[in-house]
């Protein structure tokens, strides 16, 4: 055992009893630990070849809890600009992406610092009627063939002096080159990038390679939406960099209350994006349903989210095999006006993700959450932080319709009024912990410019 890794078992030893009791701690001894903690993630991530790397799966783990206790107190003010530039492609915006996480990391890290935000590119104001919640927003708007850099470039030659935090979605080619781009004019700026990771992309990512240690080496903080796949980057000695945890959290901009009533809520069960492609596998979830049906027979399933047009070939043969089914398989369309999407959550007892992969935690599920949804997902790697380790659903083996059926039978028996609830008080404490998009930029706010002590 090499003395670093002799000081970090030691330091991990005495700081066990605290971890245990954290939200006890004085803010004072919580930041010390912090501290010390971020300091060896660095040194064992720059000798993680020669280090137990599940060593650097406990520190982070530590950071992340320490982190959580932290910004219950702490706050951190400045003048900064924010910048979220479309790198990936060199493309624009999508309305859409501006109430995830493309959008939403920037603009409430600059809400928390007291800074600005903006985003660049997008095509034209008018197709941008989701900036309306994002109030003081920047949206820069410009007329560009997609795929062309000039426009990134020359935006970063004119306003670098302005860009003290760069949001970065993904660690793609284009990315890396911004970012190179980026350091030479601002050494000095912040660096945040959130992976959109998950085991498929990290399997097949060359982490030694010159170009991605570089990127990484240039990132003042990374993080993953999930935490297994946090730990499995942590885990793995090719990673060069300590990975945290930062869910895609919720954001409720409508005048309507969030309601998570175990009396209004009805016996469906809900998915929600883009219903019928491959990587969302809705098939799976209505054959399964189809198996179930005569032990759900006052149970619903809705599907909300524009249908893929090769997906309706299948949902008509579906329906010409079970033409019972029509009036309990219900396909609302797209819902983009967030008021009326909520009331499709407040109305539901069960959300059912079936995905074939997802970027860490779907954004959908934040949303889900918040209205005190239980949950059914396939074992996808954000599985047992969807379903908190099973005290909020069920997790099944994707492929496995089977299980997945009685999953559904099992779960809708567990919704009764009586089960909702006590599920709703801890789904509530779960969502306010670990995905409230304001309590979440706190710990981003913090993790990046905390004061030195």
């Amino acid at each position: 055992m090499s003395d670093v890794e002799k000081n970090v078992v030691d330091f991990l030893k005495e700081i066990r009893p605290l971890a245990d009791r954290v939200g006890g701690l004085a803010t004072e001894t919580a930041v010390a630990v912090y501290d010390r903690l971020e300091g060896y993630a660095r040194l064992v991530s720059e000798q993680i070849e020669t280090t137990d790397p599940m060593l650097r799966v406990e520190i982070c783990d530590m950071l992340d809890l320490f982190l959580d206790h932290i910004a219950s107190t702490e706050s951190v003010s400045l003048q900064a600009g924010v910048f979220t530039p479309a790198i990936q492609g060199y493309r624009r915006w999508g309305n859409v992406e501006l109430m995830k996480d493309k959008g939403l990391t920037g603009f409430f890290l600059a809400k928390e610092i007291g800074a600005t935000a903006t985003m660049f590119f997008g095509t034209k104001p008018q197709d941008y009627p989701y900036l309306s919640y994002l109030k003081d927003m920047r949206l820069l708007c410009a007329d560009f063939n997609a795929g062309t850099a000039d426009a990134y470039y020359n935006h970063l030659q004119e306003n670098y002096k302005q860009m003290d935090v760069l949001i970065l979605h993904g660690m793609y080619g284009q990315t890396a080159l911004y970012l190179d781009a980026y350091r030479k004019l601002r050494p000095d700026g912040k660096v945040y990038c959130g992976l959109d990771m998950n085991s498929h992309w990290s399997g097949v990512t060359d982490w030694g390679s010159p170009s991605v240690r570089s990127f990484a080496a240039q990132c003042d903080l990374i993080a993953t939406s999930c935490r297994p796949m946090r730990d499995a980057l942590n885990r793995d000695a090719a990673v060069s960099f300590p990975c945290r945890f930062l869910p895609n959290g919720f954001y409720n901009p409508t005048d309507i209350p969030v309601v998570a009533d175990p009396t209004t809520k009805e016996n469906t069960i809900i998915t929600v994006g883009r219903i019928g492609t491959e990587q969302k596998n809705n098939a799976e979830l209505m054959i399964a349903f189809a198996k179930a049906s005569d032990a759900l027979r006052l149970w619903k399933l809705k599907l909300i989210g524009a249908v893929d047009p090769p997906f309706q070939g299948f949902v008509d043969q579906y329906f010409s095999a079970r033409p019972d089914l029509k009036n309990r398989v219900v396909f609302t369309g797209p819902i983009a006006d967030k008021s009326d999407l909520y009331k499709e959550y407040a109305k539901a007892k069960i959300f059912a993700l079936t995905s074939q992969l997802e970027g860490g935690t779907p954004n959908v599920y934040a949303e889900a959450l918040f209205h005190g949804c239980m949950f059914i997902t396939s074992d996808i790697d954000a599985a047992d932080d969807i379903t908190n380790g099973g005290a909020l659903g069920l997790k099944y083996q994707r492929g496995n319709v089977g299980a997945l059926a009685q999953s559904l039978v099992n779960l809708c028996h567990r919704a009764s009024r009586q089960g909702l609830r006590e599920h709703i008080p801890k789904a509530l404490d779960y969502a306010g912990r670990h995905y409230d998009w304001k309590r979440n930029a706190k710990k981003l706010a913090y993790a990046l410019f905390r004061p030195k002590r």
